[in-house]
């Protein structure tokens, strides 16, 4: 803690000096870590030299938004099943002329050849357009296993009900049906494409025909990249659409390096889509400590943080200023990066009043601030507004 004697001295010595203030209230999709985890040092050599360094913007150019994740669109499904049942045949349901039907055996199943799939409607046999084996799948650039075969109906066969079946299959099996002619297609999007362990997001699915949603009913797994999955519940809301929490467990750090996976599944009971979706989880290795101190006169914001574990951390952020109208606008965005071994520390924003567009100054907002751990590339905090000050 400073004391009177070491404020007066640095005073003395022309410092300005600007006690800790709080950070502005978290806004509703702001990314701040409720806990700390303690991990390893990075096993890769790492950057040790501190870096710092800003840039002007134009103060009449528009800063783009972070997007939400784009949705991820299914016109396809896909079904497990055994020897057994396509040896009597599997119904499948269609809803457009046109479907590609794709059989792939399990470990140890038996292979399927494109020329054994029959596809028969009410008991009649159905004429493909096209049939294709594992070789020429692999060959268009399809990653599917040894026995895989494809068939493709006809342009004219009708939508509706048929039944795959294959006489000599035993062991397990998917069956993907596929249908690029379809206008029923399934919307899925997480509302974040990255996430903390521990922490939460959610998943919107829409089943749609044509523009309007369909009553659905659905489900969803959250899928690990070790394998690991979770069941995930969806609910419907008035929109049409159903949408469920995405949970993520506190010992996501401990899972191979991967992407995680959201497989959902909905259908009106008559057409199934599934779709997935994915999001990369950080372990907070360290957070903002809620508060800042502003000088006027450099123009830069000191950031305390708590770091759990040893790492090279960058806080990044856009400083607006407001013009002759009071109006707060983009000037200069400035990074900051260096090594933390544990514990407290305190990072510096530091802009240059150089920067500052003619007829800009005081008020000022810090906003679109970044807590990266650079030595694991993980993002683990964002704040929209972190900071007003009137000076």
């Amino acid at each position: 803690m400073r004391t009177i004697l070491s404020l007066a001295l640095l005073a003395a010595a022309g410092q300005a000096i600007a006690a800790d203030a709080p950070m502005l209230p978290a806004a509703q999709h702001d990314q701040i870590p409720q806990r700390l985890a303690v991990v390893a040092a990075p096993k890769a050599a790492a950057e040790r030299a501190p870096l710092r360094f800003s840039w002007a913007l134009d103060p009449n150019a528009e800063l783009a938004a972070d997007p939400l994740p784009e949705a991820v669109e299914s016109r396809e499904y896909w079904q497990e099943t055994d020897g057994a049942a396509l040896q009597r045949g599997l119904q499948v349901s269609t809803s457009a002329p046109g479907a590609l039907i794709r059989v792939s055996p399990v470990a140890g199943a038996a292979q399927v050849a494109a020329d054994s799939v029959r596809i028969t409607r009410a008991g009649q046999p159905v004429g493909a357009l096209k049939r294709t084996g594992a070789e020429q799948l692999q060959a268009a650039g399809l990653a599917v296993g040894a026995g895989t075969a494809a068939v493709q109906l006809a342009a004219d066969a009708a939508p509706g009900a048929y039944a795959v079946q294959v006489a000599q299959a035993r062991g397990r099996y998917v069956v993907h049906v596929f249908e690029p002619n379809s206008d029923v297609r399934l919307l899925a999007r997480l509302s974040g494409d990255h996430a903390l362990a521990g922490g939460s997001r959610e998943v919107e699915v829409d089943l749609q025909r044509g523009q309007a949603s369909l009553k659905a009913e659905g489900g969803a797994l959250l899928v690990a990249p070790s394998g690991r999955s979770w069941p995930l519940a969806l609910k419907a809301g008035g929109d049409g659409k159903l949408r469920g929490a995405v949970p993520l467990p506190a010992d996501a750090g401990d899972e191979p390096a991967g992407l995680w996976e959201v497989q959902v599944f909905a259908g009106d009971g008559t057409i199934q889509r599934d779709a997935r979706t994915a999001l990369a989880v950080a372990q907070p290795t360290a957070k903002l400590d809620g508060a800042y101190a502003f000088d006027p006169r450099t123009l830069s914001f000191v950031l305390p943080l708590r770091a759990a574990s040893p790492g090279r951390f960058e806080v990044r952020g856009t400083l607006y200023a407001s013009n002759a109208k009071r109006e707060l606008r983009p000037v200069a965005i400035a990074h900051s990066a260096q090594w933390v071994d544990g514990g407290a520390a305190r990072i510096e924003l530091a802009f240059d009043r150089k920067q500052l567009p003619k007829g800009y100054g005081a008020p000022f907002e810090l906003r679109n601030v970044e807590l990266n751990d650079q030595s694991r590339l993980a993002p683990i905090e964002r704040r929209q507004r972190v900071a007003r000050v009137g000076r």
